[in-house]
């Protein structure tokens, strides 16, 4: 049986924590407490390399009861601000991406390192667009006016993510 000190039990500690923050379906599965504790604390004992057994599972359910309170907090503050915002939803969107700045009507522009990416009203572009330019057609904004709170809130654009991705709506 390993001898556990004081520093080796917060390595053990410390590294299974970082092992779980990395993993959202662990985290997802110790939020729904699904978790077979034992067989987890196996899995990461090994990966880890060090600790005994009942130290990391020790820390396996430290990990889930702050993980449960954590996610049970976070998502009352981005269900608050969904409640409180409004939505709105354009067609007839386009997306046009260019190694080249382009004079073209656009919504919303971003300048990347090596390309441009327009946002267009598929409506209102005229024209061929030159060679080289990548051009998505016929696509849906979905427009979230939220309060101000949302830039101070965590988790709420993983939050919407997941909510569009679980009904197999893609996001471009």
């Amino acid at each position: 049986m390993a001898r556990i000190t004081p520093n080796s039990a917060s390595s053990v500690s410390r590294r299974v924590r970082e092992i779980i923050q990395t993993r959202p379906s662990i985290m997802d599965a110790l939020s729904l407490r699904i978790v077979n504790y034992s067989a987890l604390a196996r899995v990461l004992q090994n990966e880890i390399g060090e600790g005994s057994l009942e130290a990391v599972k020790a820390a396996v359910i430290r990990v889930a009861n702050e993980i449960t309170e954590e996610r049970l907090l976070r998502e009352e503050a981005v269900k608050s601000i969904l409640r409180d915002s409004k939505i709105r939803l354009q067609d007839k969107i386009g997306v046009v991406i260019s190694p080249k700045r382009l004079d073209i009507p656009h919504i919303v522009t971003a300048h990347l390192t090596d390309q441009y990416v327009y946002i267009v009203d598929q409506t209102s572009l005229k024209g061929e667009l030159p060679a080289q330019t990548q051009y998505q057609k016929d696509l849906v904004a979905l427009i979230l006016l939220s309060p101000p709170r949302v830039e101070t809130t965590p988790g709420f654009v993983a939050f919407v993510t997941q909510m569009l991705a679980s009904r197999n709506i893609n996001i471009v």
